[in-house]
């Protein structure tokens, strides 16, 4: 752990057994006692807290005079500097020390490195805390020192709740796989550059990693437009095009029941739902009762939305409109692509007897999704 300037000062401090540090600890938090300008410090066998008023602290139901003792130690300043991620690091190593005398250095090696927040819920990766030896750990522990170990990581990062993510389901509805590991719901409200989202992590994604995406898509003008959003999700578009784009109206195709309890939800906070129709069900089916109605078809899908760019040309008005066509590309072909894509449009739009000039208007290399792959978004004009 990186320590900028190890300063030290003399700190008022009580000294507990390693046993029970843990549960003291968590006394003297809830009655506002922990000086936290300190860092708590293991003494032979027993642990210093640090503690603002003694006198409070003798008045405590657990203190015992001949168990506990109240002294002056000189303990190390905490570094303001410290990351989380270091936080996370120096907390645990002081919390299992006190149950084992093996080397803690596979369990600490694995402590997460980055999460993604929610308002006041923290989401780990998947690999964090989950290598064999923390699921040995775990075996022999009670429930509620895991419960301590998860309330130290949420501590750190400054959170209430506490998740652990994993893989999305690959199924239709792409399910969120999110297990909670503190706190009991995963409901969370989300204000996006403007926008607000609402959704239950347990039971649906965010798609983080796409947000200049949306940033843009909200910034261009759609005023007076009819828009199909053909993949809507939780509104990860829908919402900035009828917020931040003034859209007069979305169509939004969703299958997933709880992607659209999320979209309804979020479409009330932002106080749009009178301008918004969620059409319920598979997109090849719900897009035919838009035909001929869009200005604008946005596909937002990945790997592919090829399957839906018939459908999709079908929805736009005879005077034509605009597609945003989302794919996973390999860098070096992405020129290529664009092409092949926009043929691809014109022979469709021909075939649909709706031949008109067909042009690219813009490719937005949104992320990288894999190596040598990325997201791009094709602006495609159909007139």
């Amino acid at each position: 752990m990186t320590e900028a300037t190890k300063q030290v000062d003399s700190a008022l401090v009580v000294l507990v057994d390693k046993s029970d540090a843990s549960t003291i600890r968590q006394s003297l938090t809830t009655m506002k006692l922990i000086d936290d300008n300190f860092v708590i410090k293991e003494v032979n066998s027993a642990i210093a807290i640090p503690i603002l008023d003694a006198e409070k602290v003798k008045k405590s139901t657990w203190f015992d005079n001949t168990k506990h003792e109240i002294n002056e130690l000189n303990l190390l300043i905490k570094n303001q500097k410290y990351t989380p991620a270091e936080q996370i690091s120096q907390d645990m190593t002081l919390y299992l020390k006190q149950y084992f005398d093996s080397d803690l250095s596979g369990l600490i090696a694995n402590l997460p490195q980055k999460w993604e927040l929610f308002g006041d819920l923290a989401i780990i990766p998947n690999p964090a805390m989950n290598n064999s030896q923390w699921q040995d750990l775990f075996e022999l522990i009670t429930q509620e020192q895991e419960q301590e170990i998860w309330q130290i990581i949420a501590q750190a990062l400054r959170v209430e709740r506490l998740a652990r993510q994993d893989k999305i389901a690959t199924d239709m509805m792409r399910t969120s796989q999110v297990k909670m590991l503190l706190g009991n719901s995963g409901e969370v409200e989300i204000n996006d550059f403007g926008v607000k989202f609402w959704l239950d992590v347990t039971k649906v994604m965010f798609s983080s990693g796409n947000v200049t995406e949306r940033h843009r898509i909200g910034n261009i003008d759609m005023s007076g437009e009819i828009i199909v959003d053909a993949f809507a999700g939780i509104g990860y578009y829908t919402l900035p095009m009828l917020v931040r784009s003034n859209a007069q109206h979305v169509y939004a195709c969703e299958i997933n029941p709880n992607s659209i309890k999320a979209l309804q939800n979020g479409a009330k906070l932002n106080n749009v739902e009178k301008r918004l129709t969620i059409l319920e069900g598979d997109n090849l089916s719900t897009m035919q009762q838009v035909y001929s109605l869009a200005d604008r078809v946005h596909l937002g899908i990945l790997p592919s939305s090829k399957k839906t760019w018939q459908s999709a040309i079908n929805c736009l008005k005879p005077s034509g409109g605009k597609l945003h066509i989302h794919m996973n590309v390999e860098e070096e072909k992405i020129e290529d692509f664009v092409t092949y894509c926009s043929d691809s449009i014109a022979k469709l739009a021909k075939q649909l007897g709706r031949e008109g000039i067909v042009s690219v208007e813009h490719v937005e290399k949104v992320k990288w999704y894999a190596p040598r792959i990325r997201h791009i978004v094709i602006d495609i004009s159909v007139k």
